[in-house]
């Protein structure tokens, strides 16, 4: 097997089977030289929090020739940071770099519009002057969000409020960095867990990009079966199993 560099979003495509995640999560252009081996491709990959790292996919068997390859011919950046590879695939990879700490996750898609639940006539638009409510919900509700209200340009947030006007649920659909729909912070407070807020906030989210984009994405913490399980039911699939990794000394 022969290193090779791929120079366009189309050969990384092509190198992948066309997959899902590389067609709806990695801009066009790409950012940086990607380079495959066998069946292993790697490319740097800025994430949805506009962090870069270096994404290695592909057979299991070849990601760690992929990734020695490309440390023989110095094409690893001195300053890399952190790595994303298949799950499963971190054995390969910490043969040829320091691995630390990280977290798995998974990366999924819908392309049809989910039908309306009922809790959906409870949401509400939100705007930055809700700023304050949606953070201390985060807080909250769902603490490890990557959701970042009003830093990045065409978020649509909504919400829904108890009867008192506090703010109990909440979602956003933004562009990911590749220009398309991706939800983020989908939280609901503790004392209104199990009204179905969850649902109807991704319920709408969903129906409105994939009207008007014909798809939407997301990502979830791999430890959250609930969450799956709703996204499943919304007809989320083509899952991604990922695992990311801060590089040690």
């Amino acid at each position: 097997m022969t290193l090779r560099q791929l120079t366009s979003h189309a050969e990384v495509l092509e190198a992948t089977d066309d997959s899902a995640f590389i067609r709806y999560d990695i801009p066009s252009p790409l950012e940086g030289a990607a380079y495959t081996l066998g069946g292993a491709v790697a490319l740097s990959r800025r994430t949805h929090t506009r962090r870069l790292r270096l994404l290695i996919m592909g057979p299991t068997a070849d990601l760690g020739q992929l990734v020695g390859a490309m440390l023989a011919d110095g094409l690893i950046p001195p300053d890399l940071r952190a790595v994303t590879v298949p799950r499963g695939g971190l054995a390969a990879v910490a043969a040829h770099l320091p691995l630390a700490d990280g977290n798995d996750w998974e990366w999924m898609y819908a392309a049809r519009e989910p039908s309306v639940v009922p809790a959906e006539s409870r949401l509400v638009g939100l705007d930055e002057a809700d700023l304050p409510e949606i953070r201390a919900l985060l807080d909250v509700a769902n603490p490890r969000t990557d959701a970042r209200p009003f830093e990045f340009p065409d978020q649509q947030w909504v919400g829904a409020r108890d009867e008192s006007g506090r703010l109990v649920a909440c979602g956003v659909r933004e562009p990911n960095v590749a220009g398309w729909p991706a939800l983020s912070g989908i939280s609901v407070h503790p004392d209104e867990r199990g009204t179905g807020l969850g649902l109807a906030v991704t319920a709408y989210l969903t129906r409105e990009a994939v009207r008007e984009r014909g798809i939407c994405t997301l990502r979830l913490y791999s430890d959250n079966d609930l969450a799956r399980r709703v996204y499943h039911g919304l007809g989320y699939g083509g899952d991604h199993l990922w695992s990311s990794r801060r590089l040690g000394r």
